[in-house]
Formats: structure tokens, C-alpha cells, sequence
């Protein structure tokens, strides 16, 4: 997707920059006159179709109409081994005389558990997955080969798509545009030549010059960059497998048990404690003299009214 949004880009600049060069340019007559031979060289095949064809000789893809593509291709799919198969990808690659421009080989984490098999050990489990993706270009003429041999570590696929875009005209008005600046590069510096002691009109010339030039370079390092992409194709590979998992058995280490002391320290406690506890409760009982003072008085008293009842 990337890909294709630079490739957007690029013809999308190289139109814009034709148009406006070209409405900068020429006169109408030599517009109409240059029209006039792109039809020709386009309607009529012979010398002009031969020329047009020989002027591409450095262009390593051809398709059987003469037409100019940019192939692309995103594979989706399944294997074994998605470590192994990396590997074979690289190596189809190299074979065919492509590179990688780009490789990412990651495992994820999905989850992981542990369960306790002896007194010291303990057996921990991972899931995970694994995935791959990569970005390779291989020269036009081999890329059918290296998708067929590629295609050998299908385990399941998942999509394979392949896409070519006819930049043919894009190409074409790039020639035109340069070679209507080259016209028109001439003009100007005539009239400069002509009209070197009027310093406005010559500053103005020379402005307009540097312009068109600095849009004449772009579009030819489009140009460029639109030719390697005919020469090279671009394929983005997304690679899984089902998922995974590893088992270690580690060490468990026990708990450490809180100090305890033993049963005759625990007797002298609890004697000591019991100790403790009767000292309390006398010096209580001590302490509450007064209760004991007024309970004595009560009981007394009651006693006392209970006899002059009984004599009366």
C-alpha cells in the first residue's frame, strides 16, 4: 500500500509538472505539431512504434503491446516454519537477483503458565506466535519466477495479489515536457542574449528560467525513480505460522519457614505468662479495696434490718 502511494505520487508530480511546462513552453503551432507525432507514434506502428521501443531498451520489463507497467505484488500466507521459510525467501531472492529491502522477524507472546512438579522444581509453558514481514524487489523478467518459487512454501494462503500499472503515457509526457523546456531554455536565453542591457526584463527571463529548470529536474528524478520502479518490482510478504509453544523447567525454590522454639521454651513461656496473669489478677483484686469496703457495709446493714425485723 505504501508502495503504491508513492508510485501515486510520483506520476501524479510528473502529469502536474507536464502541464504546466508545457502551457510555459512552446508556442500552440509546435504543441499542436508535437501532439500531433505523440498520436502518430502511438496510432501508428512501424518505424515510429520501433523508435519509441528502442528508446526503452534500458527498461528491463516489456509487455507484449509495447505498453510501459510498474508490477507489484502482497502475498499473505501460512507455513511450517516461518523462521525456515524467511530464510528460503532470502535465498529465492538472492537467486534471482533481487535484494530485501526490509525484514522483520518478531514472536509474540500470547500467554504463558507454570505448574509445580516436584518439590523443587517447577514446569513453566510459553505460547506464542511467530510472524514475519518482508519487503523484497526482484527485476521485472524474474518476478513470475520468484512468486512461483515462493509459492512452493504455501501451507495455506491466505491471498496473493499482483498488480500492474500502465504508466506509459506518464513516460511519454516526461519526454515531451523535457524536451518543450529544452525549446523553450533556448528562447529565453536568446532573448536574454538580446536583451542583456535591460536588467529588469533579464532578471525576470532568468527567474522564470531557474524555475522551469528546478521543476524540469524533478520531474526528471521522478522520471528516473519511475523507471527503476518498471525495472524492479516490489513485493510485500506477510508470513505466520500456527501457534507455538516452549517448556523449561526451572528451579523452585522453597519458602523459607518463620523460626518456631521448641516445646520446652514454649513451657517456660507459658509458666512465665501464667505467673504474669495471677500477679495481675491480685494486684486487681487489691485495687478494687473500695468495692469490697462497700459491699462488707451492705451486707451489713442487711443483716441488721433483717434481726429487728425478726425480734419485732
Amino acid at each position: 500500500m505504501k508502495h503504491n502511494l508513492t508510485l501515486s505520487s510520483k506520476l501524479s508530480g510528473i502529469v502536474l509538472g507536464c502541464i504546466i511546462m508545457a502551457s510555459c513552453g512552446a508556442s500552440r503551432e509546435e504543441m499542436e505539431a508535437r501532439e500531433k507525432a505523440y498520436t502518430d507514434s502511438v496510432s501508428v506502428p512501424g518505424a515510429a512504434a520501433d523508435e519509441a521501443s528502442a528508446k526503452k531498451k534500458e527498461i528491463a520489463f516489456k509487455a507484449d503491446s509495447g505498453r510501459v507497467f510498474v508490477r507489484t505484488a502482497d502475498l499473505n500466507f501460512k507455513v511450517k516454519d516461518v523462521k525456515l521459510a524467511t530464510f528460503d525467501i532470502e535465498r529465492i531472492v538472492r537467486e534471482n537477483r533481487g535484494y530485501v529491502t526490509n525484514t522483520a522477524l518478531e514472536s509474540t507472546v500470547k500467554y504463558k503458565d507454570a505448574v509445580r512438579v516436584s518439590r523443587d522444581s517447577i514446569k513453566e509453558t510459553l505460547h506464542y506466535n511467530v510472524q514475519s514481514n518482508m519487503t523484497i524487489r526482484v527485476p521485472n523478467s524474474e518476478l513470475d519466477k520468484t512468486l512461483s518459487e515462493i509459492a512452493v512454501l504455501f501451507d495455506y494462503l491466505d491471498h496473493r495479489r499482483v498488480h500492474s500499472e500502465d504508466i506509459t503515457k506518464e513516460l511519454r509526457l516526461a519526454d515531451l515536457s523535457q524536451a518543450n523546456f529544452k525549446h523553450h531554455k533556448q528562447r529565453v536565453e536568446k532573448v536574454i542574449d538580446e536583451k542583456g542591457k535591460k536588467l529588469n526584463s533579464t532578471l525576470e527571463a532568468e527567474n522564470s528560467l531557474f524555475e522551469k529548470q528546478a521543476m524540469a529536474n524533478q520531474i526528471s528524478v521522478d522520471t528516473k525513480e519511475l523507471n527503476y520502479d518498471v525495472a524492479y518490482s516490489t513485493v510485500s510478504i506477510s508470513i505466520y505460522q500456527n501457534e507455538s509453544s516452549k517448556s523449561d523447567m526451572l528451579a523452585y525454590p522453597e519458602p523459607v519457614k518463620p523460626y518456631e522454639p521448641p516445646f520446652s521454651k514454649k513451657l517456660m513461656d507459658a509458666a512465665s505468662t501464667g505467673g504474669t496473669i495471677l500477679t495481675e489478677i491480685l494486684l486487681f483484686i487489691v485495687r478494687i479495696w473500695p468495692l469490697w469496703l462497700i459491699g462488707a457495709g451492705v451486707w451489713f446493714l442487711a443483716r441488721r434490718m433483717a434481726k429487728l425485723k425478726w425480734f419485732s
